[in-house]
């Protein structure tokens, strides 16, 4: 009896996935020609639908999870709609409503090689192209991207907006990451370039390191020339000691046309960064420092966010402080964050954020900072 069992557990194995492989019929078709026959009885009939709907189910939950795929994977279509308040404390500055983020990315592989990614704003400017980019992957070690990208600097700015634990980026990474503070002006952390990336040294089913060095025009996204004849270099190492910890290194180095009168300068950074999970808690910092001319400007965080309620509701801290000229004692500013994210799904959230604001001054400012917004990601 066992062994007529086991046969005609076996013969139904072989029967799915030959059909499988061969898609002559779907696996619902296979399971009745098989009960029909007496191999399998009406019990493992049942136990193989159930299994197959959840398998079903969890590979549409993957698929759908960062985005609406159309057709084929070589068109997947994303969005991201960013709706935001600000509080103002300080006399004279206007609370509003903004939109903060609108943007829509169109991304595919086209084959299992090349992919693509156009990712667009749109706002009171009108559309701003983000992201424009073709790559090659030869192999997990080796990967070529050309076009307009993020460069490869700083863990805060190359995590993706949707992701970040608090509305708005820290000041080191916004005045040193070709961002809103940035001497350059902002760049949402992007230039036109080409780059070399990959991982490599694989223990226990994870790498150990992962590399990006790149080459860009340093006249930062969506221009059509470079505004001087020199390309600027930047490069990150990331390892993974253990499982969920992730230890960086980055730098850039290059020459940017600023100034009055405008001429070309030096423009340099470098950075180190780290980010540890472990189970509903998340640990981050960051230090950054740059030369711009003959201005040194430095700055970290250090940051932690827990899941109150895995999945729903997430409390988070941070504290941050940022010198930007190094030889004047009196102009660091240090703001310590409260924040609030409740997630209605895996689609939506809801964040508060309070800015409490220290100048390094006689007099305080009064100028601390209540933010929400609501964030809608497909």
């Amino acid at each position: 009896m066992k062994l007529l069992y086991v046969t005609s557990t076996f013969l139904a194995v072989i029967l799915l996935l030959t059909t499988s492989l061969v898609k002559a019929q779907n696996n619902d078709d296979v399971i009745n020609i098989l009960l029909k026959k007496h191999v399998i009885s009406q019990q493992e009939a049942d136990s193989l639908r159930a299994d197959q709907a959840i398998k079903e189910q969890a590979r549409r939950d993957k698929e759908n999870q960062h985005g609406v795929t159309v057709g084929s994977k070589a068109l997947q279509l994303s969005g991201l709609a960013q709706f935001r308040y600000q509080g103002f404390e300080q006399a004279g500055v206007n609370n509003s409503f903004d939109l903060h983020r609108i943007r829509l990315d169109v991304r595919g592989d086209v084959t299992n090689k090349w992919s693509y990614d156009i990712y667009s704003e749109y706002g009171g400017a009108g559309v701003k192209l983000i992201d424009a980019w073709i790559s090659y992957k030869l192999d997990d070690y080796l990967k070529f991207t050309a076009g307009q990208f993020k460069i490869p600097f700083s863990l805060e700015s190359l995590i993706t907006d949707s992701q970040l634990e608090f509305i708005d980026r820290s000041q080191v990474v916004e005045a040193l990451a070709a961002r809103s503070k940035d001497i350059i002006g902002n760049q949402q952390g992007r230039d036109i370039g080409i780059q070399v990336s990959g991982s490599f040294v694989k223990l226990d089913e994870q790498y150990l390191f992962d590399y990006t060095f790149g080459i860009f025009n340093g006249a930062g996204y969506d221009v059509t020339a470079d505004n001087n004849t020199d390309k600027d270099i930047a490069g990150r190492l990331s390892v993974h000691p253990i499982k969920n910890l992730t230890i960086s290194a980055d730098f850039y180095n290059g020459l940017a046309f600023y100034g009055t009168p405008a001429k070309n300068q030096k423009r340099n950074r470098s950075g180190i960064d780290a980010r540890y999970t472990l189970g509903n808690l998340t640990l981050q910092t960051e230090y950054d420092k740059g030369t711009d001319g003959v201005i040194q400007r430095d700055g970290w965080f250090a940051q932690a966010a827990y899941f109150v309620i895995p999945k729903k509701l997430q409390l988070a801290v941070k504290y941050d402080t940022y010198d930007p000229t190094k030889t004047i004692k009196t102009d660091r500013t240090t703001i310590y964050y409260g924040g609030i994210n409740y997630f209605f799904n895996n689609y939506t959230k809801f964040s508060i954020d309070y800015l409490d604001r220290k100048e390094e001054t006689a007099t305080q400012i009064k100028n601390n900072i209540l933010e929400a917004q609501l964030q809608l990601t497909f």
